[in-house]
Parts: structure tokens; sequence; C-alpha cells
């Protein structure tokens, strides 16, 4: 019996890391709602912690491969949509007839139905183009050069995922022009974080590793 416990075993760094990537990923829909300005370009605070759910998705498929990450976009997937069907339950419940915040509330917290979809239309589209490009990658490059494939596929996949957002978000609504050009500034910065974000995956893939290292030396050590 606690042979096949330990053959199911999910390995505790997998948990914690695809608790973070869920937890990234609801935040930044989360506080989407506000719009911050640097330099006279405004750009969705949901920007800022975005950017992350690539860097922890690369560690995860560089570890535990392809497989395992396209379940962990999945169970984001879900996720995101069980976190808006429980909001719109908490909105639509009767306001006490004291509580003052009802408008307020319902307008931070109630997207449009329409930006809602686009905005999971970008997750599933960028996340799953994101380990597709850092496979085929790992492949080309035999194993190697792990800052060019997260970089590339970083690159790539957030600017499928703005596209896609703004597109299905904002196109009848907006001139073209103005969904292009939220884009391109989007984009400068999301391409900022990929180049950050390179020395961050080596930490966290080192993380991962280190213990697997302790592992294998110690079973060594038993079977001698």
């Amino acid at each position: 019996m606690d042979s096949l416990q330990s053959k199911v075993e999910v390995p505790f760094k997998l948990i914690f890391l695809a608790m973070v990537f869920i937890t990234c990923l609801i935040a930044a829909n989360l506080v989407a709602s506000k719009l911050f300005t640097i330099d006279g370009f405004s750009m969705t605070s949901g920007i800022i912690i975005y950017p992350l759910t690539f860097l922890i998705l690369d560690s995860i498929t560089e570890c535990w491969g392809k497989p395992v990450a396209q379940r962990i976009i999945w169970i984001g997937l879900l996720a995101n949509l069980l976190f808006v069907l429980l909001l719109q339950l908490a909105i639509h419940l009767p306001a006490a007839p004291f509580w003052k915040g009802q408008e307020a509330f319902a307008t931070i917290l109630g997207a449009m139905p329409r930006v809602v979809l686009a905005s999971l239309c970008g997750y599933t589209v960028s996340q799953t183009l994101d380990i597709a490009i850092f496979v085929g990658l790992k492949k080309r490059t035999k194993g190697k050069m792990l800052w060019l494939r997260s970089l590339l596929s970083t690159a790539i996949s957030q600017l499928a995922d703005s596209t896609v957002f703004m597109f299905v978000g904002f196109a009848g609504i907006l001139p073209i022009t103005a969904i292009l050009t939220t884009i391109s500034t989007e984009y400068l910065l999301k391409f900022s974080y990929a180049i950050i974000g390179v020395p961050v995956i080596y930490l966290i893939v080192g993380w991962i590793r280190g213990r697997r290292a302790g592992q294998a030396k110690q079973t060594l050590a038993d079977q001698e």
C-alpha cells in the first residue's frame, strides 16, 4: 500500500508552483479593473502580475514536461471560470439595506462578459502557445540554452495574449488604431518582463532540481 502511494505522490514543489500560478492568474484578473499611467501610457494593473505565470509555467514544463504543464493550464482555466461564477453570485446577492457599497462592488468586480471571454481566450491561446514553443525549442537545442527558450516562448506568447485579448474584447468598439497602440504599449512592458524573468527561471528551475539531485544521491547511497 505504501509503495502504491509513493508512486502516485505529487511532488510538493509542483503543487506549490501550481498554487502560485493559479493565484497569480486570478489576482491578475481581479486587479485588472484598475488602470495606472506611466509616462502618459495607461495600462491595467494585471499586466504587473500576469507575466509571472509564464515564468512559472516554463519552469514546470522544463522540469516535469509538457503534459503536466498542459494540465495546469486547463486547471487554471477552470479556476478562472469558477472564480468568475462565484463573483457573479456575490454581486447578485441582495445587498443589506444599510450597506452602501453595492454599486462600487459591482462596478469593480463585475467585468463585462465580453471582456471576461477575451481574457479567457487570451489566456488559453497564449499559455498553450508558450509551452508548445518552449518544448519545440528544447528539442532543437537538445535541452540547452534555457535562457533562450524562456525568452522566446514568453515573448511570442505574450504578444499572442495581448493580440487575442484586445481583438476579442474590443474589436468593433475601439478604433483599430487604438487597439494596435494598446497592444504595442503593453507588449513593450511584457517583453521587458521576459528579459528580467530570465534569471528568475534559472532560480526556480535550480530550486526544483536541487532536491531532485539530493534525492538521487540518497537513493544511490541506500543502494550501496
